[in-house]
C-alpha cells in the first residue's frame, strides 16, 4: 500500500466517523477542499455504500452477514475503492473492503 492509498483511507475513515457523529456539516467544506486537491493529483475514491452486490464485481472484497441471497446490498464500507486517473483511464489502486447483507 502506497502513501496515496494510506492517505485516502485515513480521510475516508475520518469522514465516516464525523458522519456517524452527525458533525459532517461542520467539516464538509474542509473535506471537499482536501478531495479536490487529491483529484488534481488524479486520486479519488468511491464509497459503494448502499449499492447492490453481485459476483461479477471485481472492485470489492466482501464479507457476508446473514444468509446469502440473489439480492445482496453493501451495508458497510471498511475501506473505499481507490482509483488514480492516468491519461484518460482510471486505474484501480485498491479494492474496497465491504460487508454485504440480504437486500
Amino acid at each position: 500500500m502506497n502513501n496515496d492509498t494510506k492517505l485516502l483511507n485515513q480521510l475516508f475513515e475520518l469522514k465516516s466517523k464525523i458522519d456517524q457523529e452527525n458533525l459532517s456539516d461542520k467539516f464538509e467544506r474542509n473535506f471537499q477542499r482536501l478531495f479536490a486537491l487529491l483529484e488534481e493529483e488524479g486520486l479519488f475514491f468511491k464509497d459503494p455504500i448502499g449499492e447492490l452486490y453481485n459476483d461479477a464485481r471485481t472492485d470489492v472484497e466482501v464479507s457476508i452477514v446473514g444468509k446469502e441471497s440473489s439480492q445482496m446490498r453493501i451495508t458497510k464500507v471498511i475501506k473505499p475503492i481507490i482509483y488514480k486517473k492516468e491519461g484518460g483511464n482510471a486505474l484501480l489502486l485498491q479494492k474496497g473492503v465491504v460487508i454485504i447483507e440480504k437486500a
